[in-house]
């Protein structure tokens, strides 16, 4: 049912795509820089390439419904995600089962940048057995003021527990390279409901 109802919105889905990073207008000529920041995703170049896969199966099964989305606009979904699911859930105490206090997310935050993003610590053996991990960046385009977003809930993290500390270009690729690894375990068809239902429900204005 899903798939028939997003199969017959094809303009809809584009027109929310074009508005995820600030998709230009002739309006928006002289104030482009303004409006937009770009930022550089971090995560293995196999990463960026199973998420084109992984977008491929999402037309599949929409049947081209999605043909215009990219890895650009999968990592604007995650991110937007996170930012709502903190606005709407951020408490001081554990009060439902949806709610999700700071504390608990600075450490799910920091055991994930250690689990996916180790920093060799000055005079630490290196594992020769150990394949070197092939790192890319991809540059975004973001608007300013959802850059902002990231950056006052950092903000307020980093003054609730000062040794923690994390840009808002790391956050966004925490969150990738963590949805990634969702779908490499196997999660394929929830994460692909999940993201449409995500898509839909968001207003990305």
């Amino acid at each position: 049912m899903r798939i028939e109802r997003v199969s017959s919105s094809h303009l809809n889905v584009s027109e929310k795509l074009r508005g995820l990073n600030g998709g230009f207008t002739w309006s928006d000529l002289f104030t482009r820089s303004k409006r937009v920041i770009r930022l550089k995703v971090r995560a293995e170049e196999i990463d960026f390439t199973r998420a084109e896969v992984f977008i491929g199966d999402i037309n599949k099964k929409t049947k081209g419904a999605f043909a215009e989305l990219t890895v650009e606009h999968l990592v604007h979904i995650l991110y937007a995600d996170f930012l709502l699911h903190i606005r709407e859930n951020l408490s001081e105490r554990k009060e439902t089962k949806d709610s999700v206090t700071m504390e608990d997310t600075v450490k799910s935050l920091q055991q994930k940048r250690l689990f996916y993003f180790p920093r060799q610590r000055s005079g630490e053996a290196v594992n020769q057995f150990a394949a070197p991990k092939m790192w890319a960046l991809m540059e975004v385009q973001f608007l300013r003021e959802n850059v902002k977003r990231g950056e006052v809930f950092l903000y307020d993290a980093e003054a609730t527990f000062p040794p923690f500390q994390m840009e808002v270009d790391e956050l966004i690729s925490i969150l990738f390279v963590d949805f990634i690894a969702q779908l490499r375990r196997g999660n394929q068809q929830v994460l692909i409901n999940g993201l449409i239902d995500r898509f839909l429900s968001h207003d990305f204005d």
